[in-house]
């Protein structure tokens, strides 16, 4: 991924029926179980005994993103005793700006490293929360959780060419009149269940400017969102300069994140099954220029194959893509996105 200051970063979800959230088509989720022992490896790798998680892809920092993605892990595994220790972790060391969001990056180092949130980081930790009341009937979760929701609404939440849009963080990205955005910081199911919550009208709109958005942002010959886009003041959309001009390591978390709220229409899913079928489903590149259509020569990771064979299913391709199985020594990202996967898939009732 790429921080919301811009500098390097590499760049979620869980299945909603596997932790409980209505699908976008009813029934077309079924409930599936998420594998203890499976939780229980990822953890053994990347979650360290005070409560953090290790991008191990990224010298060894820690993030808001890793922290909400581990901490809806450990709800879906069934670990309430290492979900205390990340959210611990993440209030005493993270929670330090003073207005209820997260600071996103911390070093080994130096301690937190960029003060600015990191507004996927912010939803994937209140999501997590919510999940965590749920599973455990713990109300200081949910209220917890509601709080970060409402700074999250003050804070980033604005209005645009009609549209309701995330800023990607508070700070830094309003270029005169437009805006820069992140197409994988709309996550779908945590949207949804913002939009739950008491007055949560306006997260319900954003999830319809998600979808709008998304039809808008197709570029070059895949119709591939980019991994940073802006928005102007008439509506149209455009490739953020000052970030590379790509799809890759983060935009692949649109069909991910669309798969995790139920959405089954072809339509979400066929650019990207475009081009994992393009290059035999085993020797996908990591990123796309856009608009111009150049492949890197970094093939896709373990995790991003899996979520390529998640939307070749969705787009009516089939098995087009082989994912093996993870190294031993995956990296923290790519083990992520396997573990989504499996999830979205067993909670659509798709073969991972």
């Amino acid at each position: 991924m790429t921080s919301p200051v811009g500098t390097s970063r590499r760049g979620m979800l869980i299945g909603t029926a596997a932790l409980g959230l209505a699908a976008a088509v009813p029934g077309a989720l079924r409930a599936a179980p998420y594998d203890g022992a499976a939780w229980r490896r990822y953890a053994e790798r990347f979650l360290l005994p005070e409560g953090r998680i290790v991008d191990t892809g990224n010298k060894g920092i820690s993030h808001s993103e890793g922290q909400g993605y581990g901490m809806l892990l450990a709800v879906a595994g069934g670990d309430r005793a290492a979900f205390d220790r990340l959210w611990g972790w993440t209030q005493r060391v993270l929670m330090v700006r003073g207005d209820g969001l997260v600071a996103w990056r911390w070093t080994p180092d130096g301690g937190v490293a960029d003060r600015n949130n990191a507004s996927d980081g912010d939803m994937l930790i209140a999501w997590a929360l919510l999940r965590a009341a749920e599973t455990w009937q713990a109300e200081a979760y949910r209220t917890a959780a509601a709080a970060i929701v409402k700074a999250l609404a003050a804070g980033v939440l604005v209005e645009q060419a009609g549209l309701t849009v995330l800023l990607p963080g508070r700070d830094g990205f309003r270029k005169g009149e437009t805006l820069v955005l992140n197409p994988s910081y709309w996550i779908f199911p945590a949207i949804r269940a913002f939009a739950a919550l008491a007055g949560g009208e306006r997260w319900g709109k954003l999830s319809d400017s998600g979808l709008v958005l998304l039809s808008k942002a197709r570029f070059g010959g895949f119709q591939l969102p980019p991994d940073w886009m802006t928005l102007d003041a008439a509506g149209t959309v455009g490739i953020a300069d000052g970030f590379k001009k790509q799809y890759g390591y983060d935009a692949v978390r649109v069909p991910l994140y669309l798969a995790m709220d139920g959405y089954r229409d072809p339509y979400y899913f066929r650019p990207f099954a475009t081009l994992a079928t393009k290059f035999g489903g085993s020797a996908v590149p990591a990123t796309v220029s856009l608009p111009g259509g150049t492949t890197t020569q970094v093939a896709a990771s373990v995790g991003m194959l899996a979520v390529y064979r998640l939307a070749c299913k969705l787009a009516g391709a089939g098995d087009a893509v082989t994912v093996p199985p993870l190294a031993p020594d995956e990296d923290y990202y790519s083990t992520t996105l396997a573990h989504l996967s499996a999830l979205a898939a067993q909670s659509l009732g798709i073969d991972p």
